[in-house]
């Protein structure tokens, strides 16, 4: 079925969807307080934000930006936001002075929903920003982020600070605002590897093409597991908009621990992770068990790749792993699955929910993934193959495109041919 031009294409839609078909399934599971929310409930609360917003004077296309730490509550201001047909614009929790500023200056939003522990850094700023509109989360003593000495900080007055549970609305109901695959759905800032972070436009069609190869190997059985911040195109859209595009659920954690990793894994039984090239030492350097393998994780992606996956994969139990390209403005045009489970050294029969493994294959043979064995890769930072949902081509200063072995940019192009 094609799906562009749809209401299927708009996360938060797909999230309605859920909680009417499926409403006391598990959507997000936040291990830090072992606290679970199902479809419904999660969709209702999100609601109760959304309706508080718009009574607030939110309109479609306005900019709200979200500085906090928190994943559960940052999770849940996102679909609101994109609920009341604004824009969803994260900053980097570790930000501060002019590195605070300039987003709040580029983005010009409207209003900025923060929590406590982020009151002194934007006062800061209080002279250098914007006059804006401020939501301030505040933790309670039975949250576990819940810190006395930062409990009676109060925004400076350029802000207009009102608290999260005053923006709470008793409607409970879907907002009835109209929304397009075209309409603007973020503002996500670059991590600024190659010069200053830029802060990219992403439609809604954006969010669904980015997270469409990772998705197609989900069903509703699957937990995707996140420790990755929610201010970037990873944790945010990578794992929570996709497993709410499928009806699966989300693991949510405050941040990696090497430590607690696999225990996390096992309490949320979660079958899919994005592991960064940083983590996976981590892992590795572990005393190694017998019973490594026992757990329910089938699904990685790594990026970059890591040129002993092999050997991860195998210790581990990892049916498939993924890996690609990919850039904030253009999503992933190069992928690759990498099938490690093959010898039957992947997750075992007992603990595999989801797809088994000749299903995952035949749904990446359909949806023209690139497919290798694992001993077909040996190289550091393998970052895939060209995926026929992209055209791509290597061009000069003049978009003219250049024959192999001949330096240029990068020129990427989706194919709406083939991405249904």
């Amino acid at each position: 079925m094609n799906s562009f031009g749809t209401q299927e294409e708009l996360v938060h839609r797909q999230m309605e969807h859920w909680a009417m078909i499926q409403p006391n399934h598990p959507f997000v599971y936040y291990g830090e307080q072992r606290k679970t929310l199902t479809y419904r409930a999660f969709n209702e609360r999100v609601n109760q934000v959304a309706n508080g917003l718009l009574e607030e004077g939110i309109a479609k296309g306005d900019r709200i930006s979200v500085f906090m730490k928190n994943p559960l509550m940052t999770t849940v201001a996102m679909f609101a936001i994109w609920k009341c047909g604004a824009v969803f614009c994260p900053i980097n929790y570790n930000f501060k002075g002019k590195l605070l500023s300039y987003p709040l200056h580029d983005t010009n939003p409207i209003m900025v929903i923060t929590e406590r522990s982020m009151v002194r850094r934007l006062n800061d700023i209080a002279y250098d920003v914007p006059c804006v509109n401020a939501i301030v989360y505040s933790p309670t003593l039975r949250d576990h982020d819940y810190e006395e000495s930062l409990a009676k900080d109060r925004l400076h007055s350029i802000y207009n600070e009102k608290d999260w549970s005053l923006i709470i609305s008793e409607n409970r109901n879907n907002p009835n605002v109209e929304l397009n695959y075209f309409d603007m759905a973020n503002i996500i800032y670059t991590s600024g590897t190659t010069g200053p972070a830029k802060g990219v436009v992403q439609s809604h069609r954006w969010v669904y093409g980015y997270t469409r190869g990772l998705r197609r190997l989900l069903t509703r059985e699957d937990v995707v597991y996140n420790d990755l911040p929610l201010y970037h195109v990873g944790g945010a859209f990578a794992n929570i908009a996709r497993a709410a595009f499928v009806g699966a659920g989300v693991a949510l954690y405050d941040k990696f621990s090497a430590m607690h990793f696999w225990k996390r894994i096992k309490d949320s039984q979660a079958t899919s992770a994005i592991l960064l090239d940083v983590m996976i030492p981590w892992l590795m350097n572990a005393e190694t068990k017998n019973t490594d393998r026992e757990n329910t994780l089938n699904k990685v992606h790594m990026q970059p790749l890591p040129n002993y996956h092999q050997e991860v994969a195998h210790r581990f139990g990892f049916d498939v792993i993924t890996s690609g390209f990919g850039q904030t403005e253009v999503g992933n045009p190069l992928s690759s699955a990498i099938l490690h489970g093959l010898d039957g050294r992947g997750t075992p029969d007992y603990l595999r929910r989801g797809y088994t493994l000749d299903e995952m294959m035949a749904l990446l043979k359909d949806d023209c993934v690139p497919i290798m064995r694992g001993d077909e890769v040996n190289e550091k930072g393998f970052m895939g193959k060209p995926n026929a949902h992209f055209e791509l081509a290597i061009l000069n200063e003049y978009d003219e495109e250049q024959p192999p072995g001949v330096i240029g940019q990068i020129g990427f192009r989706l194919n709406y041919r083939l991405s249904s």
